[in-house]
């Protein structure tokens, strides 16, 4: 693919930002990326390793070529920084993220910054329990849906163009309004992390100072529970700005976990046979 920009700016070099820088310097789709950040000694080793080639702390340098801002920080920190960057771009820049949570983000963003600056909601639907650029790979994003939320106010060439870098990372791009993209990952993504974390703290409850109920976790609970090794301020910002629709979706599981529960209580095994085979039935679908 040829080149798209002469100048992106990556806010966050972390697993997502890692990843991508290394897919924008393998394919050449720029000729500059600069990192921003808040550690100076992590982005001068994302700099040595040659992931990004320079960066900056805070946002007041650097940014008068940009054509491209990709944010890469947690959900919570999003609309902050993009309101903070947007007055430093040259008109006809973009602005785009990676968050999993778009609603309340699209619409402060829209409110605040220019009409000159273009944001263009982004979802990559891929990731690990892991952070951090050193986790980073260019295949993280290959076969993967990445989901972008444009709305009446986006600029078509920038949607065009931020659909390309996607396309250029190996994934298979879908445009979602944001209802739907929110309302969808609370349930795929957003509820399995609470059921995760909680279902964690609940064995981590049950152990007494004679037995440790952890040191016998085998494949089962290991893999259902993976992700419950994510970042908590990460999915504390998550659960915070899509609260309603995760609420909805809690709401679900535990009328599905009651039925479960009313069935074992009963001792009802049929019940709880056609439960389990319509999991594995579903389960196999995907």
């Amino acid at each position: 693919m040829a080149k798209l920009f002469n100048h992106i700016a990556i806010v966050g070099v972390g697993l997502i930002g890692g990843s991508l820088a290394r897919v924008i310097k393998r394919e050449k789709l720029a000729d500059t990326i600069t990192g921003y950040g808040r550690d100076p000694e992590r982005l001068e080793k994302a700099r040595s390793s040659g992931l990004i080639d320079n960066y900056c702390i805070g946002f007041g340098q650097g940014l008068e070529d940009v054509d491209l801002v990709v944010i890469g920080t947690p959900v919570g920190t999003i609309v902050k920084q993009a309101v903070e960057i947007a007055p430093h771009l040259k008109p006809g820049s973009i602005i785009t993220d990676v968050g999993s949570v778009k609603g309340k983000i699209i619409s402060e963003i829209e409110e605040h910054i220019s009409r000159d600056i273009c944001f263009i909601g982004g979802h990559p639907i891929a990731g690990t329990e892991n952070s951090g650029f050193e986790s980073s790979c260019a295949e993280l994003f290959e076969n993967r849906i990445c989901v972008l939320t444009p709305t009446e106010s986006s600029h078509q060439a920038a949607l065009d163009t931020v659909r390309k870098l996607w396309i250029a990372a190996g994934s298979r791009v879908i445009l979602m309004d944001v209802e739907t993209h929110d309302t969808i990952c609370a349930a795929i993504s957003h509820l399995p992390h609470m059921v995760a974390f909680s279902l964690v703290n609940a064995v981590v409850d049950m152990q007494n100072t004679e037995q440790n109920i952890m040191e016998y976790s085998a494949g089962g609970f290991k893999d259902f529970t993976r992700i419950a090794a994510s970042d908590p301020v990460m999915w504390r910002d998550i659960a915070l700005m899509n609260r309603d629709k995760i609420l909805t979706t809690l709401d679900f599981f535990m009328r599905s976990l009651d039925e479960l529960k009313d069935a074992l209580y009963a001792g009802d095994g049929r019940t709880m046979e056609a439960l389990f085979k319509r999991s594995r039935d579903a389960r196999r679908g995907i």
